[in-house]
């Protein structure tokens, strides 16, 4: 049933094949670019309401932080009033009172300040005149006084005091050097403060005092009235930094809130600030978008299908008419040429099939002609394809790469015998020896040949790999090997034909200019940092001393710029360590025995050896090939890598020093024990550091990679248990220029 209404799809009108499917497509695309268009036009005023109401929040705190700075000024200002530290200091709590109440009323009345209080060095209360009747009691709890008692010196935040809350300020208060006290001046936290934010900004603040884990009671409010802390289960950690918001909640559509985090001096959350804001507008802004969006589709779905059912029908009229000459043509009733039509696809078919007449009235020409010669042509084919096969096999016998072919049980059935050049083995063996190809090139077993074969058949084509494969005497070598399966009737493959081309040169070429390329990017960047980092510090250093030199050395201030012109001194050493290793150099080769240079080595620091009783253990190969080399580079290389070694490792440790040669490289490995190294250090063991356990040849660490590197080879660093560090070096034996 459903294969019958299919059918009668398929059979409809080409011009409605054409305009259902490009309307369904445009009305998608529509819909799509609408919705698009409307869902980022929300999220962007969505992300903007959020910004806006999340910087309400950043505003209250920077307020209170002004209010901080506000009250330490007032209060470090009127601790240097010499009327006000005497008083102090003989405890004239009348006169004190007498003279700083006009100050508190003026203070109050201008800068609408609600404490101001003297402490006595014992954190207890001397004077309050804003309740010039409690004093006397102790103020331990008052961090502000203890820290500015403590540190002799100003301090401000939140803290709760007799009055509750508030902004206070504390600074101590010194008569003749002595420490007579501290006063404190506070800003009310309310009403007066919030109303103030609110008339700048135009959002709602109410702040909640914190009661308990989770209870939280009106402190003050911007509102008619203050109610309860609804939206608590909102706020996922109370005691985060950012602030939480909160758009459009459950009961709140037309409202976004901000609930964040009030500390006091301690760190600790003693309240939170609600801040509201009213979004009406942004909702009238979101549904103005949604119905412009709207029409917007409706209008080009409409437009979109008047423009299609024309261009339709103007397509589907000619290919109506080609058809019917297609059918003339086809049933041999036509032999006369369509009429020309303009140069469009149209026109293009028309000539197509004017074309095809022509070409049927050939082709039964050619097939009457072709059985008269064809005994002919077969025999002229035949020796062409003999003498094409003749040269074929001496063009593969001839190149330099390998050619074989394998056969679909995995035997070898071909091979040039350029293959025994490059690898050494003889074409018997290969072709021997069914597993050979397998194992030997492939690096298979042969009983995974038919997931191998199956690599072929998910794309029916031809397969390339790049193969690593050693030869008859253990050489490595990269080759690209290019395979094409020939296949039966049924699809089954009966042989593969390969192609391996060797790039082991190649390869190395291009690791080389990598890594050269690299270094000397890096090189370029970091001399350019260090160059510029060396001007101002030298600047820094030059002015450190003579500000040194200019101090009395008993003075304080003389030893805080000792420690400034050490630290640049240092930071000098580290620039000097920078530079040494990023500064460039050249290279002057020639042949040279790496034991010889490590032999100078061990004897230029054997009294250094002795004198920390280290067991050195050498282990130099006596056959050791000579490798081509800078001998005066490649001596400061090993040079900073043995004294860092003797210098790390721990009095009457063993020192494992051996050379020998593997692959046509010269590898010289280093061992010692070296306590407290991680993962990090080990990853980090060439960045340029400064340390005083290593000397001037310490120093060349970084460049000592930079040199082997240069040299053509490489430089790992491993670790082996109980804190042994290895050191493995890669030279060539053989360095292109």
């Amino acid at each position: 049933m459903i294969s019958e209404y299919l059918w009668k799809i398929k059979g409809i009108s080409l011009l409605f094949k054409l305009l259902i499917p490009l309307l369904f497509l445009t009305f998608v695309l529509s819909a799509t670019m609408a919705y698009i268009g409307l869902t980022s036009q929300q999220n962007m005023i969505k992300n903007e309401e959020r910004k806006e109401i999340r910087n309400f929040y950043y505003l209250f705190v920077e307020k209170m932080e002004y209010t901080k700075r506000r009250a330490l000024s007032l209060a470090s200002v009127i601790a240097e009033n010499p009327k006000a530290q005497a008083l102090l200091a003989n405890r004239d709590r009348e006169e004190l009172k007498k003279q700083m109440l006009p100050l508190f009323e003026k203070l109050k009345k201008d800068s609408e300040i609600s404490q101001f209080h003297f402490h006595t060095p014992d954190i207890r209360s001397f004077l309050r005149l804003h309740l010039p009747e409690e004093y006397g009691e102790s103020l331990a709890y008052r961090k502000t006084i203890v820290d500015a008692v403590n540190q002799r010196h100003g301090v401000a935040g939140l803290e709760r005091g007799i009055a509750g809350l508030g902004i206070r300020g504390v600074s101590p208060v010194f008569y003749k050097g002595l420490l007579i006290g501290t006063i404190e001046i506070g800003y009310p936290f309310g009403q007066e403060f919030l109303q103030d934010l609110k008339v700048k900004w135009g959002p709602d603040f109410t702040v909640y005092e914190k009661n308990g884990d989770n209870t939280y009671h009106c402190l003050a409010t911007t509102l008619n009235f203050c109610d309860e802390l609804r939206l608590i289960h909102y706020l996922k950690d109370s005691g985060a930094d950012e602030p939480t918001v909160i758009i459009a909640p459950d009961n709140y559509p037309q409202k976004s809130f901000t609930l964040g985090p009030i500390r006091d001096y301690n760190g600790n959350v003693v309240a939170l600030v609600k801040i509201e804001k009213n979004r009406s507008a942004i909702m009238d802004r979101l549904n103005h978008t949604r119905n412009l969006m709207v029409l917007d589709g409706l209008s080009g779905i409409v437009v979109s299908f008047i423009v299609i059912w024309t261009v339709s029908s103007q397509v589907t009229r000619p290919i109506r008419q080609i058809v019917k000459f297609a059918q003339e043509i086809a049933e041999d009733k036509r032999e006369i040429h369509l009429d020309p039509r303009p140069e469009d696809e149209i026109g293009v078919l028309t000539r197509s099939l004017n074309s095809m007449l022509e070409s049927l009235t050939q082709r039964r020409r050619q097939i009457e002609d072709y059985a008269k010669t064809l005994e002919k042509k077969v025999a002229e084919r035949t020796y062409d394809l003999v003498i094409s096969e003749e040269k074929y096999r001496t063009l593969i016998e001839h190149l330099p790469l390998i050619v074989y072919r394998l056969l679909e049980d995995g035997s070898v059935e071909f091979i040039n015998p350029y293959f025994a050049k490059k690898l050494g083995y003889t074409v018997e063996e290969a072709v021997s020896d069914r597993t050979f190809w397998w194992k030997m090139i492939y690096g298979k077993d042969h009983g995974d040949r038919d997931s191998f074969l199956s690599t072929f058949a998910e794309d029916g084509k031809e397969y390339r790999a790049e193969r690593v494969v050693k030869d008859k005497s253990g050489n490595i070598l990269t080759f690209i090997d290019r395979m094409i399966p020939m296949r039966d009737e049924a699809g089954n493959i009966k042989w593969i034909d390969g192609i391996m081309v060797d790039i082991t040169e190649l390869k190395r070429l291009q690791e080389r200019a990598m890594q050269t390329e690299e270094i000397k990017l890096l090189g370029e960047i970091s001399a350019r940092f260090a160059h510029e980092i060396r001007n101002p510090l030298v600047t820094v250093g030059g002015f450190a001393r003579r500000l040194q030199d200019s101090l009395p050395k008993d003075d304080k201030k003389h030893d805080i710029a000792g420690i400034i012109v050490a630290e640049v001194a240092r930071l000098e050493q580290i620039l000097r360590i920078m530079l040494s290793s990023i500064r460039p150099f050249t290279l002057y080769m020639s042949a040279f025995d790496c034991n010889n240079i490590l032999r100078s080595l061990i004897s230029e620091y054997s009294s250094i050896i002795s004198q920390r009783q280290i067991d050195l253990e050498q282990s130099l190969s006596p056959d050791l090939p000579k490798i081509a080399c800078d001998e005066n580079m490649l001596h400061r290389a090993f040079k900073s890598l043995i004294v860092h070694a003797i210098l790390s490792m721990p009095e009457k440790g063993r020192f494992l020093l051996s050379t020998s040669s593997e692959n046509d490289h010269v590898v010289v490995i280093m061992k010692y024990r070296e306590h407290g190294l991680s993962d990090e250090d080990l990853e980090q063991f060439f960045f340029p550091r400064f340390t005083n356990k290593v000397d001037k040849a310490g120093e060349d660490m970084p460049l000592s990679k930079v040199i082997i590197h240069r040299h053509g080879g490489k430089i790992d660093i491993s670790a082996e248990e109980e804190d042994i560090v290895v050191i493995r070096v890669e030279l060539p034996i053989k360095q292109s220029d």
